[in-house]
């Protein structure tokens, strides 16, 4: 379509063009002279910002090193308050009972080796002031065989390491080591007293922390030393605790420090500052530590730490200059320009408009494909990792931390109208009524339970409702609410529309990825319900002493987590498992070996999935020779652990669905193509295919070959004369029908109304 101006509209398009253009170069040059003046202004406010980027980042180092001594004095907490490892500091003797004490304690010190990983060590261990040993969780000798075999440190300096080790009078120091080592890879020593956080007693022993340098230097990586910049700490003496250097940093000389020192201590108050140490200007910024009071220097060169500004002063004036120039010429360009370049962008902004809002429009609509997918993740208890949590959470909006959950299963029979039809049939009245009972049964839920619930569609018929309650409200009046509300929904349907509904209620739950135990219960309660009861909360079901609790979707769920590599969701599942049989009910032997035997045929299954290879031989090994073992649900759980550690995702995940990626490309109009066969194809279980492939594209692997089919089923539609009867044989499916359907799920319309539009565009 072609647009046709007249004369008088462009000459008033032309003139308002002229305005526009002279007041917008008169306002621009107005805003360069003004920039020409706060030049000044901008090179001292870009200084300042350096300045407070620099302590910002020296505050933060400092937080992570008072994190760490908090971490090492809170270690030192729990190995004090550990029995085992008190009764072997009070031992003046070795004896078998003090080995053995001593073993109990070294497997104590074994839960820490994670914690120990995090923090800025080499290793630690507790001296033992009675026997002159030390101990660690994998170490128990005398303080010299250490010294000389383990350390192969300086023999003539024995007796000074010795004190300094020790002596009650250094701790919460750090005590340099340099004198008594070879290399520098432990510079410092970090002593704590074990002693508990209410004792007054002299302190039964110490814990001595080697402070590796390399994670030291680690913890203040974020610092930009440039070069010859150095950090040097001190205590409230002015004593130094340590110091971290680059390779072209100074000499640091007692001259030097106290120059730093004295001119920082002129104003206390000051952060930052300027000096000249000798020939070179440097720029001093300080923290101090709010656990220990501790006080940071960071030192660096100030022609490099501002170096960046010469630079930003000549772009500066350059871009003036040029900005100027630029202006003049535009000016006189556009000046002479008519207003069919307005319309033209005026046009295409409109169409870009129209674009976004039909991208929203397309968003909005798959909103609750979305809605339905996290939900049923949540109920299926399929969510894989924390990230994949806080995405759900902040997307359904959970109150997590001020409310707790629970499952409520409802399942509704209508007595006057069918809405519900076979798949196969093309009655569009069906489908449309089928849509309106359940937008009124969601518009019920929400009118008695609230705006604040999720709403999952488990089945035809039946809704999975997640109900908030506040953390603080206790259980039994919970339960009791949402019976009322459920009773008084109950009466409202069959008075309103003839709609009988009854439900089961589980167990409240705050974490969410474990809310598929709620679901279950509810589901289980549901079943509970008899004649002349509607409502069955699962904590008040009389549950059958003489039969044990492992329902098949239970076993089924334990295969799937083990099978996705999910270790919490694993041990959550033996958790319920106890919970169930072993605290709910006295099962007998009988029936407790019967539940163990269900259990282990679960197991089975999952080892029959396992080929054996080199890699996982010795565990599979290990495995199965538990399996032949008398069972116990303590060994059934250890089994199930270590089969969930062989599926746990490799590194080359990415390369393997990568390469499954382009071949579902190459491959995606075989009707054939599933899970199965992919599987098949490049011989990995359908489980761990289906879990590598979610955490990794963070799709399904039916939507990702959905959304193949339709995006070529599109560009199909728009670059050939296909008939669109026959689209599907082209896009890998059986019928017509299934891929209408899929067609417009992705699109939200049908194909045969793209072929139409895009004829009619033709035709005009």
């Amino acid at each position: 379509m072609k647009i046709k101006l007249t004369k008088n509209n462009t000459n008033k398009n032309t003139r308002f063009l002229i305005r526009f253009v002279t007041s917008y170069s008169i306002l621009l040059i107005i805003v360069l002279i003004m920039g020409m003046f706060l030049y000044q202004y901008g090179i001292t406010d870009a200084t300042n910002n350096l300045h407070k980027q620099n302590k910002a980042v020296l505050d933060n180092s400092v937080s992570d090193m008072d994190n760490s001594l908090k971490l090492m004095q809170a270690l030192s907490t729990q190995i004090a308050n550990d029995p085992n490892i008190r009764k072997v500091l009070q031992y003046d003797s070795r004896s078998m009972d003090f080995y053995h004490d001593a073993k109990e304690a070294m497997n104590f010190l074994t839960d820490f080796i994670p914690l120990g990983k995090t923090l800025p060590l080499d290793e630690y261990y507790i001296y033992l002031p009675k026997l002159d040993y030390l101990m660690s969780s994998s170490m128990l000798t005398d303080t010299w065989y250490y010294y000389k075999h383990y350390k192969a440190y300086k023999e003539a300096s024995y007796d000074d390491w010795k004190t300094m080790l020790s002596s009650y009078n250094n701790v919460f120091q750090f005590l340099p080591n340099e004198n008594y080592i070879e290399n520098d890879i432990t510079p410092y020593i970090y002593k704590t007293p074990v002693q508990t956080a209410l004792s007054i007693n002299k302190p039964l022993g110490i814990v001595c922390f080697e402070i590796n340098r390399n994670k030291l230097n680690g913890l203040f990586s974020n610092l930009d030393f440039f070069r010859s910049g150095f950090l040097y700490v001190t205590d409230t003496d002015n004593n130094e605790v340590f110091h971290i250097t680059s390779d072209h940093s100074p000499e640091l000389t007692e001259d030097l420090l106290n120059n730093i020192i004295t001119s920082m201590d002129e104003n206390p108050n000051q952060e930052y500052k300027e000096l000249t140490l000798g020939k070179d200007s440097v720029v001093v910024t300080t923290s101090i530590s709010h656990e220990n009071q501790w006080r940071y220097y960071l030192v660096q060169p100030a022609d490099l730490v501002f170096h960046d500004l010469g630079t930003y002063q000549n772009t500066y004036v350059f871009i003036i200059i040029l900005t100027l120039l630029f202006c003049l010429i535009m000016i006189f360009i556009l000046s002479k320009r008519n207003v069919k370049p307005i319309i033209a962008i005026n046009s295409e902004l409109q169409d870009s408009l129209n674009e976004k809002s039909n991208l929203k429009q397309e968003l909005e609509e798959q909103r609750p494909i979305i809605y339905n997918s996290y939900m049923a993740r949540i109920m299926k208890g399929l969510i894989s990792n924390q990230e994949e949590y806080d995405k759900i959470s902040e997307f359904l909006d959970l109150k997590i931390g001020d409310y707790r959950y629970s499952v409520l299963y409802a399942c509704l029979y209508q007595d006057q109208l069918e809405v519900y039809v076979e798949e196969q049939t093309n009655n569009t009245d069906a489908g449309w009524n089928q849509k309106l009972y359940k937008d009124l049964i969601r518009k019920y839920f929400y009118q008695y339970f609230g705006d604040d619930i999720l709403i999952y569609e488990s089945e035809v018929n039946a809704f999975a409702i997640m109900l908030p309650s506040p953390m603080d409200q206790p259980i039994e009046e919970s339960i009791a609410d949402v019976e009322s509300t459920f009773l008084e929904l109950h009466n409202s349907l069959m008075e309103d529309h003839s709609i009988w509904i009854y439900g089961g209620l589980g167990n409240r739950n705050s974490y969410a990825p474990y809310l598929w135990k709620s679901y279950q219960q509810a589901i289980q309660a549901a079943s509970y319900v008899r004649e002349g009861n509607v409502f069955q909360s699962y904590r008040d079901i009389k549950r059958d002493k003489t039969s044990y609790y492992y329902p098949f979707e239970m076993a089924q769920q334990l295969l799937n987590f083990i099978t996705s590599g999910n270790t919490k969701q694993v041990q959550e599942i033996f958790h319920l498992i106890r919970w169930e049989n072993f605290e709910c009910r006295s099962l007998p032997i009988t029936v407790v070996k019967w539940l163990l035997s269900d259990i282990r045929n679960t197991l089975l299954k999952v080892r029959f999935q396992i080929s054996v290879s080199d890699t996982n031989h010795d565990a599979i090994e290990s495995i199965d020779l538990s399996l032949q073992e008398n069972k116990s649900i303590s060994i059934l759980e250890d089994i199930a652990l270590n089969l969930c550690s062989l599926f746990e995702p490799k590194a080359d995940g990415n390369k393997l669905i990568h390469t499954i990626k382009e071949y579902i490309k190459e491959n995606y109009k075989d009707s054939s193509l599933s899970l199965k066969k992919i599987s098949d194809e490049f011989n990995i279980s359908e489980s761990y295919f289906s879990y590598l492939f979610k955490a990794e594209t963070k799709q399904n692997f039916s939507e990702y070959l959905e959304l193949i089919r339709m995006t070529q089923a599109m560009n199909l539609l728009k670059t050939t004369d296909i008939n669109v009867s026959d689209l599907y044989l082209e896009t890998g499916y059986n019928n017509a029908n299934s891929f209408r359907r899929a067609f417009k799920k992705v699109h939200g319309v049908a194909p045969k109304t793209i072929r139409d539009t895009m004829s009619s565009h033709n035709d005009e």
